[in-house]
């Protein structure tokens, strides 16, 4: 499955500015506290212009402006399962095995979010849910006023966690697996670019949560402790 390169520039929004210290989202009365210039209705549906908005605000942070400002073509088609495209670009999952460490964070942020469907319901998705946040200047970081352990606070800690991730890992990027710039043939559709993994099942759960973003561990790896991810054989 290959695409042409003007559809990927059909969800590129260019920058996307906010205010520090200005929250964003739905207000307590149930309109849109502040959209950031955007037309976006008050119904709580989104794509990811939150998260778009996040990514962007966090490059900012740290002095990344100009060609090497966040661009999320280049981030979000991607791989295996960075494909944050179509009519659920952020709960749709991936298949196979990531093809690099940016990838695998892409991966996890697909795992995130599905942790916290199976908590709070189908409806609960990055798509339909709005979350409020901002970025505190005091404390410089985003913050979410959203209760802890609710819908909405969990899917801002996973979009969250993925703009870190995607930051951490964006070195690893190469133009070999992305859906419209490779040159290689790859194609995330087509088993021979994203392989099953192994045959033998692990069993998995679910940690993480409230304050935390959820991480879908391999309990031959490891185990959860009061949320918090350690080694199958350590101590809680």
């Amino acid at each position: 499955m290959k695409f042409n390169l003007a559809l990927i520039a059909i969800v590129h929004a260019g920058d996307d500015t906010r205010d520090d210290d200005q929250w964003y989202g739905p207000a307590s009365n149930g309109t849109l506290a502040r959209s950031g210039g955007r037309n976006l209705s008050d119904n709580g549906e989104r794509r990811y212009d939150d998260l778009e908005a996040i990514a962007n605000k966090y490059w900012r942070k740290q002095g990344l402006t100009g060609k090497d400002k966040f661009d999320e073509r280049k981030y979000w088609a991607y791989g295996c399962h960075c494909f944050i495209l179509g009519d659920r670009p952020m709960s749709k999952m991936g298949k196979g095995k990531p093809v690099d460490g940016l990838d695998n964070k892409c991966k996890a942020y697909k795992d995130c979010q599905k942790c916290v469907r199976e908590k709070h319901g189908d409806q609960c998705i990055g798509e339909f849910v709005r979350y409020t946040w901002k970025f505190a200047t005091k404390s410089d970081a985003f913050i979410s006023r959203n209760a802890a352990g609710t819908c909405e606070r969990e899917l801002f800690e996973c979009d969250l966690q993925f703009v870190k991730d995607t930051f951490a890992q964006k070195e690893q990027f190469s133009n070999d697996y992305h859906a419209f710039w490779s040159e290689t043939g790859f194609d995330r559709e087509e088993e021979s670019s994203c392989p099953s993994g192994g045959n033998t099942p692990v069993e998995h759960e679910c940690c993480g949560g409230d304050t935390k973003p959820y991480f879908w561990i391999g309990l031959n790896k490891s185990k959860c402790c009061d949320g918090n991810v350690v080694g199958a054989n350590d101590q809680c």
